[in-house]
């Protein structure tokens, strides 16, 4: 397999990464068809051979478009927090490695707005006590409401970002985000 780069997250994907994280997508990546980022998520059409194909050019963003990547740093970092500690709480090994992947993505996802908002630290959240929501039923529940939020937050200021990259990137977010309600809602 020839070795691709995501356009969103900057990862490199190779023989020896394209399956990362196939426990958070409904549909597997295999060495003669990768269809998504292992890393972020992103769709096959934002995989590209030559690395210089991807717009690395800093990002200028005026006070109130910064503040929208901040909360979406944040907003993932958050999620990324509850699944690493959901994936302690699950009871199913299957929900516990799905939580894992998921943590990996949503961390991923944090990095890019990080990159994106020039930020040089992560942010300074409060720890939750997750326990309450022990049990697999409750913490799925909870993980497709945070989706759920995401998407939302994504979509509702998506069309508002003046720069086509972040704009791209709160799209293919949106996109990945709706992934992950499916894989959560178990309604």
């Amino acid at each position: 397999m020839n070795k691709l780069i995501c356009s969103i997250c900057g990862m490199a994907i190779d023989d020896k990464n394209y399956f990362f994280n196939k426990e958070a997508f409904l549909r597997k990546n295999t060495s003669g068809n990768i269809m998504f980022c292992p890393f972020c998520g992103a769709p096959v059409k934002y995989l590209v051979e030559d690395e210089h194909k991807i717009n690395t050019l800093g990002h200028n963003l005026d006070e109130w478009h910064l503040k929208i990547v901040n909360n979406a740093f944040k907003l993932e970092v958050f999620n990324g927090d509850f699944y690493k500690e959901a994936s302690k709480l699950a009871e199913d090994s299957k929900i516990k490695d799905m939580f894992k992947a998921l943590s990996r993505i949503e961390y991923m996802h944090a990095s890019v707005h990080k990159k994106i908002g020039g930020f040089t630290s992560e942010p300074n959240l409060k720890k939750l006590d997750y326990s309450k929501y022990a049990g697999n039923d409750k913490l799925l529940e909870m993980a497709c409401k945070r989706e759920k939020h995401a998407v939302e937050y994504y979509e509702k200021y998506a069309n508002r970002m003046e720069d086509n990259k972040i704009r791209d990137v709160f799209n293919v977010l949106a996109y990945v985000e709706k992934i992950h309600i499916q894989l959560t809602d178990k309604k």
